[in-house]
């Protein structure tokens, strides 16, 4: 089975309200959609988003561009049974490019789960699971209104809470994730993110401050460069680091690990580049028995049910995920959009990602001109 053509498609997905981080705001879902075409009729479909300001050198333009003029070429053509060879060439032909290889390798494995008549998560070798918890997400905002959405979520099902933080005034990160304690009790997880917000000394300020509040973990304090201060947080044994924004690929993972400066590694598949450098993470971590946690805070339901079989196919990920970035979003991209709105996740039927992207919705929130797809001579 051949592939015939390349689509792509930036579109922007309004918010439910802003989702404000340390080192930026989602006031919408931008993300480029890839459709990979074969000649046998079979369509795959693959998004990634577009991260906040220093998060990813990647935009929806610039991804589009890498995917029309060099991968969709490369990709015309040959032979869609072959991705690993693909994804292989892809980052040869043009080095880094992250999010843009994983919409593209992921319209790739959905495009062959479907000419198989297997999930994603069947190709990877799974599910070890079939139901995901999740972790519910709270951006930053007045203590009170933290707490009040943290109760919320707990009410709805949700036995993990996910609060932001990384703000300059430390003392007032600490009255909120207090609040957010004192609102949902003892019994509810508390996750933190500073998204790489603090300094190194303003790091192990904040972490002191939290000895008494029973947090999981404490995701990317500090900025990737500073290695040696992950490191060091990480000896504090106080609470447990986990590693984003310092870990985009194998080699990230292998440095951080052998470094002791991270307790645990998160996966975005947008972040990673795609399904086959996620398992060469998680192989890695696993070798040297490092938690896992997949999964993120802003996108749709495409991107998460990619993410969903991912962390469904391995045993050594965690069980509780991240994926619930479809409940900000005034929109989706998926028709009918993943049921998130209990605390867990399903892991969908059907092959390839086991959801169907909605041509009404992706003509809708679509912004620009469309570019000429890649298509066979």
């Amino acid at each position: 089975m051949k592939i015939t053509k390349v689509e792509t498609f930036q579109v922007s997905v309004p918010s439910k309200g802003d989702y404000k981080m340390a080192r930026g705001t989602h006031d919408s879902l931008r993300s480029l959609v890839v459709r990979i075409h074969t000649d046998e009729g079979i369509v795959g479909c693959g998004e990634a988003h577009q991260g906040v300001a220093g998060y990813s050198p990647e935009t929806t333009g610039t991804m589009d561009s890498v995917v029309s003029q060099v991968y969709g070429p490369l990709l015309v053509g040959r032979e869609l049974a072959a991705v690993e060879q693909l994804s292989a060439e892809l980052g040869i032909a043009r080095r880094g490019n992250l999010f843009a290889r994983c919409a593209v390798e992921m319209a790739l494995f959905d495009a062959l789960g479907r000419a198989r008549g297997l999930s994603v998560a069947a190709m990877l070798g799974g599910p070890v699971r079939t139901r995901l918890e999740l972790s519910g997400s709270i951006g930053i905002d007045e203590p009170a209104v933290m707490a009040e959405k943290a109760a919320t979520m707990v009410a709805a099902g949700y036995r993990t809470i996910k609060v932001k933080v990384g703000m300059p005034d430390i003392a007032a990160d600490l009255d909120r994730v207090r609040a957010v304690r004192k609102a949902v009790g003892d019994a509810v997880a508390i996750r933190l993110d500073a998204n790489s917000g603090y300094s190194p000394a303003d790091a192990l300020t904040f972490i002191r401050g939290l000895e008494d509040l029973a947090i999981e973990y404490l995701e990317q304090p500090v900025a990737a460069e500073h290695i040696d201060a992950m490191a060091k947080l990480t000896r504090l044994g106080i609470v447990p680091i986990l590693a984003d924004e310092s870990v985009h690929t194998p080699e990230d993972a292998y440095r951080f690990i052998s470094a002791g400066a991270t307790d645990a590694i998160k996966i975005k598949i947008s972040k990673v580049g795609g399904y086959i450098p996620a398992r060469k993470i998680i192989d890695i971590a696993e070798s040297a028995g490092i938690k896992l946690v997949i999964g993120q805070g802003i996108c749709s339901s495409l991107e998460a049910a990619a993410e969903v079989h991912l962390a469904c196919a391995y045993p050594h990920v965690h069980p509780v995920a991240e994926m619930v970035g479809p409940t900000k979003l005034k929109g989706d991209l998926v028709e009918p959009p993943l049921d998130l709105g209990s605390g867990y996740l399903e892991l969908p039927e059907g092959p390839g990602l086991g959801v169907e992207l909605s041509l009404k919705a992706l003509k809708q929130y679509t912004i620009g001109a469309a570019r000429p797809a890649s298509v066979v001579a």
